[in-house]
């Protein structure tokens, strides 16, 4: 018999940060006297509840990606873009595995995902040709049939009838085999349709319903199957809101950002959240500050994403370009637009780089003149007026040369602001004086010119593109500039 006296037991409720499957984990802690010596021997029962309306769930949900090339390299932008958009709607996946198409292997990972998760999603394997192997694979492991689907095979002929092929190929048909019981996701991008199976599975002495989704593999079929079917059947489960806002900084290191955002994150108050989560990314030397915010009230999440934002914008000012899936091109070409100025590059070690940037924002035709590329000496001295004696004094890498490429393509274009870009990008062409990484950006207007001198490291493509960045982010600081000089000299 137990004495009360050496009985413990603790209860510890650990709210994880999820959707409304409001997850609770118990543990008891059972402390039972041990003959004699009055010592205790201490008993854990750890158990794991989710509460949904009243039904008792936790939902664990797992990626499988099959296909021999995801193993020899090709990046998984399937796996990218269904981890994003769970994320987004509040969910996470336990697991991503990238498996080759040998039945073995897809076998054994079938195994432990519906062992330890309650939604399986895979991606490839669907196809016509002999190694697309999921949807057999996954019949045979469940010990279900297939059967060809009249409907399937029916849209998958009308689909090559829409197209110059004479007749559906009899390997084609084998798309339109379906496991008994799962129900047909259209395609409308492609002939493979997608499976979702509810199905039982026994682990061990017991039952647990399991839900398996069989999406195609390309991208452009996979995501709209994923968006009209997969997202709403989890987001049934999901009572809780999840917003992701991004702030973008350029000018200062990684490492800066965080511990200036730091105090930030300490700062703020999340009262009735139930996550917040932060993440400093970098890349070219754009520094992305990302922040969740989970809540059962969009409001309050509102007001926080807002709080956030004005809270990092006061520590961080004009180092933020903007945010979401703003460009230092499209923020310095709002601000050009704002102000009714135009600009123009001359470009020589970015090769029509800037150009491009700036005419992938829409509307860039407003403010955008032109780019004159002039990679060889000849060109920047015929086309850009670049003074012979300034090319042999000095070299096509120089302040002197930037700035006269930029004074020349500023008067041909009649532009406000001009720019201009001559460097060494490599892996060719430096000398210890020059060295691989060296940009000069010129730049002109109305009133004078001037130089800006850039040491950049990485790839020859990754220089070139940090060049692109830094200039932009050099108009844009000056168009921000020329805002507070006008607005303090009218305070005058």
């Amino acid at each position: 018999m137990f004495s009360p006296k050496c009985v413990v037991i603790a209860v510890v409720f650990v709210i994880p940060l999820r959707c409304k499957n409001l997850s609770l984990s118990l543990s008891f802690f059972f402390a039972v006297p041990n003959g004699t010596q009055k010592r205790c021997i201490v008993y854990t029962l750890q158990l794991e509840i989710g509460v949904n309306n009243g039904i008792l769930i936790y939902m664990k949900i797992e990626l499988i990606s099959t296909g021999n090339e995801l193993l020899a390299g090709k990046v998984n932008t399937n796996a990218a873009y269904i981890g994003s958009r769970l994320s987004a709607e509040g969910l996470e996946l336990l697991s991503i595995s990238d498996i080759g198409d040998k039945k073995q292997d897809l076998l054994r990972e079938f195994k432990k995902a519906f062992e330890r998760s309650d939604v399986v999603i895979t991606t490839g394997g669907l196809g016509p040709t002999f190694d697309d192997i999921t949807v057999e694979t996954a019949a045979e492991y469940l010990n279900l049939e297939t059967y060809s689907d009249k409907k399937v095979l029916e849209s998958i002929k009308e689909y090559f009838l829409k197209r110059p092929i004479a007749s559906i190929s009899k390997i084609s048909e084998k798309q339109a085999n379906i496991i008994k019981g799962a129900k047909v996701l259209e395609n409308r991008f492609g002939t493979a349709p997608g499976q979702m199976l509810h199905f039982e599975f026994k682990n061990g002495d017991k039952n647990f319903r399991k839900t398996l989704f069989l999406l195609p593999g390309p991208p452009r079929e996979m995501k709209p199957i994923f968006e009209e079917n997969v997202v709403p059947f989890l987001k049934s489960y999901c009572r809780d809101i999840k917003k992701n806002a991004t702030l973008r900084i350029f000018g200062i290191p990684e490492s800066v950002v965080e511990e200036m955002i730091k105090p930030v994150m300490r700062e703020v108050v999340f009262d009735g959240l139930k996550s917040v989560e932060f993440g400093v990314l970098a890349s070219e030397s754009v520094i992305d500050v990302k922040f969740s915010v989970s809540a059962a009230d969009e409001v309050l999440i509102d007001e926080v994403i807002n709080k956030l934002k004005l809270k990092i914008s006061d520590v961080l000012k004009d180092n933020i370009f903007g945010c979401g899936n703003d460009t230092i091109a499209s923020a310095a070409g709002r601000l050009l637009l704002e102000d009714k100025r135009t600009i123009s590059f001359a470009e020589s070690c970015t090769g029509g780089m800037l150009a491009t940037a700036v005419t992938d924002v829409p509307g860039s035709s407003l403010y955008f003149r032109g780019s004159v590329v002039a990679y060889s000496n000849e060109l920047k001295t015929k086309l850009l007026g670049v003074k012979v004696e300034t090319l042999s004094s000095f070299g096509a890498v120089s302040r002197e040369t930037a700035e006269e490429m930029a004074k020349g393509v500023l008067g041909l274009s009649n532009s406000d602001y001009a720019f201009s870009t001559t460097g060494i990008a490599g892996p060719n062409g430096a000398t210890k004086e020059k060295p691989i990484g060296l940009v000069y950006a010129g730049f002109a207007d109305k009133i004078k010119t001037e130089s800006f001198k850039f040491n950049f490291n990485g790839t020859r493509i990754e220089i070139r593109r940090k060049a692109v960045n830094a200039i932009l982010d050099l108009l844009r600081r000056r168009l921000i500039a020329g805002r507070k000089n006008a607005a303090s000299a009218k305070s005058k």
